[in-house]
């Protein structure tokens, strides 16, 4: 065996996936788990980690229970991130699609037999990310599988997967856990002083988004962002505003755009009260007097539809212009 030099745990569940890892492990323990598993939910409630938790007990040599030991060497492997009977596929580079050959190459390497004797498993994120030839790749390798191999599908959008696929799958929703859950685990996470609850609210419950909110680089680019909005509202040139946007995540700018557009019929549905993040208040209130509830759904629907074209590399200037545009058209100031 060779020498360990770092002990890590092994992955774990979150307190708020205690009913589908109980689940899980009901049916292990019955030799009952199918072997295609695609979790679902919203970004930031840690499907990954959920995914990773199971592949860790799978593939352990000395299980404690529902729990990977954490000490054998297959252990050790998945904590220094390489085991040989683990195969994670995801795009080459993020908004990019997950192609056929990278299934098809998968495919080989679980037709042969687990290198150290037990299970192998293969975990897809996004699964959504892949293109239709790689779904029909992937849909005959789950029709004939191959013995004690586990497929793991993590989607955040799973009505974008084929309906034959999900099909094969068993399907497994993450829920937003209770607020004081969220509550107390984030607490742990997060110094008082960085508003845990204030943002466990703005993520819409979810403790993971909350977490990566509180990260210095996320909040400057939603000041950034905010800004650069609050000016575009005022009446400031695209081209200028979107100048200063472009060196910001193409994801996280719709993320962000989406996020307010909801929050604002909230606010004007509910007011204040039923605002979550009230840090773009201000923001909410000019968008409320400036557009309709019809205005705003309809630049929720361009941002959807802005959202398809992030597999094309688009170019990000361009890309933010052309979302600035829809808004300033909403605002009426063509």
């Amino acid at each position: 065996m060779t020498e360990v030099r770092n002990e890590q745990k092994p992955a774990q569940p979150l307190p708020w996936h205690a009913d589908i890892w109980a689940q899980w492990s009901h049916q292990l323990h019955d030799d009952r788990l199918p072997h295609a598993l695609l979790i679902t939910g919203l970004p930031g409630l840690g499907k990954r980690t959920l995914a990773r938790a199971l592949a860790h007990r799978l593939l352990c040599e000395a299980p404690q229970g529902p729990h990977a030991c954490g000490h054998c060497e297959a252990c050790q492997m998945m904590a220094a991130g390489f085991h040989p009977d683990w195969h994670q596929l995801s795009p080459e580079a993020e908004g990019k699609a997950l192609k056929i050959d990278q299934i098809r190459e998968m495919t080989l390497q679980v037709q042969q037999s687990a290198q150290r004797g037990g299970h192998k498993l293969v975990l897809i994120w996004p699964a959504e990310a892949m293109n239709l030839y790689a779904a029909n790749a992937l849909l005959k390798t789950l029709e004939e599988p191959e013995p004690r191999t586990q497929f793991v599908l993590v989607s955040d959008q799973p009505s974008s997967l084929p309906a034959t696929l999900r099909s094969r799958c068993q399907h497994w929703k993450v829920q937003p856990p209770p607020l004081s859950q969220g509550q107390d685990w984030l607490a742990h996470q997060l110094s008082e002083d960085q508003c845990p609850q204030q943002l466990l609210k703005a993520a819409g419950g979810r403790p993971l988004q909350a977490l990566k909110m509180a990260r210095p680089e996320q909040e400057q680019q939603r000041q950034l962002l905010y800004e650069a909005l609050d000016r575009l509202t005022r009446d400031a040139e695209v081209t200028e505003v979107a100048s200063q946007l472009k060196s910001l995540p193409l994801a996280d700018c719709l993320d962000s755009l989406q996020n307010w557009l909801a929050d604002s019929l909230r606010y004007t549905l509910f007011a204040e009260a039923g605002v979550q993040d009230v840090r773009q208040l201000p923001l909410y209130q000019q968008w409320h007097a400036l557009m309709s509830v019809r205005q705003r759904i309809k630049l929720d629907l361009d941002c959807r539809q802005a959202r398809l074209g992030l597999k094309q590399n688009p170019n990000p200037e361009l890309f933010i212009e052309n979302l600035l545009i829809s808004l300033t058209k909403e605002l009426g100031h063509e």
